[in-house]
């Protein structure tokens, strides 16, 4: 099944996107894991509804501003910002199969900074492909042989792959 956090990972990694969808969890001690629940606990802590959980789904809040009824993902950093992107974008898509009508957020306190996310139809299009896509790799028997890059020191799989 793809998750959001599945889609998340997998603009970044295709393996640890692989071991989210099976499951397999990563070290919960590991330092910027714990850095991200800080950040996500404190951060904009009189906002809406907090950690709505779905099938497939577990967002971080969901507030009304005006008459739209806002769907807010907060990251620590922008550095991984286009996977936030299709996470947000992947939730949006979920909630209008199911007749909810939202606008996205991804909202970075430590950064004072905040994106909006539209579902269109272009954002549909490319949401779909990528879907195609997670299906594929996600399906596979076995998970995808590792690959070195500049975010494995600090993923929570970091002794999993490298050990």
């Amino acid at each position: 099944m793809v998750t959001g956090s599945a889609v998340l990972s997998l603009t970044v990694c295709e393996r640890e996107a692989w071991l989210i969808a099976h499951q397999i969890e990563p070290d919960q001690s590991n330092p910027y894991l714990e850095v991200g629940r800080f950040i996500h606990q404190e951060s904009y802590p009189k906002r809406g509804i907090r950690e709505v959980s779905l099938p497939g789904m577990k967002i971080d809040m969901i507030f009304q501003q005006g008459k739209v009824t806002i769907v807010g993902e907060i990251k620590k950093s922008s550095k991984f910002l286009e996977g936030a992107r299709m996470q947000l974008l992947y939730y949006l898509y979920e909630l209008e199969k199911r007749g909810v009508k939202a606008s996205g957020k991804i909202m970075i306190p430590r950064e004072r900074k905040q994106v909006e996310v539209r579902l269109g139809e272009t954002e549909k299009e490319e949401l779909e492909k990528f879907l195609e896509k997670a299906e594929r790799i996600l399906s596979l028997p076995k998970v995808p042989e590792r690959k070195k890059t500049g975010f494995c020191r600090k993923c929570g799989y970091e002794l999993f792959c490298w050990s």
